[in-house]
């Protein structure tokens, strides 16, 4: 059952939603070691990179005063529902700011937002405000990913140590449109 079906605000435990999530495109459990924190205990500066009702692809280039490119590593699409998982790195370089697995619901956004959507070069974030959708964030749980963790693996060789995620809905136009896991990298 893809998770739009059952919708993360179905989800009683965070980690029933991340594995949801996980398995969209990882075969296994979710990566770990990896724990469920209260958005109070995400430390600085993860708190101003997490714990908000905003874009991540806006957050994270005020954070590092420079735009982000988005890099697909996957994608699939079964009729109007279209998953991804992605890079955001940091214009110009290889530096990997965010890890990210996103599910849509294509039928929920017009013919325009579905196509440059579909071209994979631009950032949801961006491609949502440019269209002017009407959307609302809804962060529901956040995530400590440490030690041997394989997610740690998409920031690099020299990869920190610790990293937080969220997952959460992107509503548009009132409608449940948008679940994603979003990680992000301080460094």
């Amino acid at each position: 059952m893809s998770i739009t079906e059952r919708q993360l605000k179905d989800f009683i435990q965070p980690d029933d939603a991340l594995a949801a999530l996980w398995k969209t495109f990882e075969s296994g459990d979710p990566p770990g070691p990896f724990e469920t924190v209260e958005s109070a205990a995400v430390p600085v500066p993860f708190d101003d990179l997490l714990v908000h009702h905003r874009h991540m692809t806006t957050t994270l280039e005020s954070f590092h005063k420079r735009p982000v490119e988005l890099r697909v590593l996957q994608h699939k699409q079964d009729g109007d529902l279209y998953s991804r998982e992605i890079l955001l790195t940091l214009s110009g370089t290889d530096r990997v700011v965010e890890f990210g697995i996103v599910q849509l619901d294509l039928g929920l956004v017009s013919d325009a937002v579905r196509a440059q959507i579909m071209e994979r070069q631009t950032p949801l974030g961006d491609i949502l405000i440019r269209h002017n959708v009407l959307r609302r964030i809804e962060p529901r749980w956040y995530f400590r990913f440490f030690g041997d963790c394989p997610l740690l693996r998409h920031f690099g060789p020299e990869h920190p140590s610790v990293v937080y995620g969220r997952v959460g809905t992107i509503y548009c136009d009132h409608e449940p449109a948008i679940e994603l896991l979003e990680v992000v990298s301080n460094a």
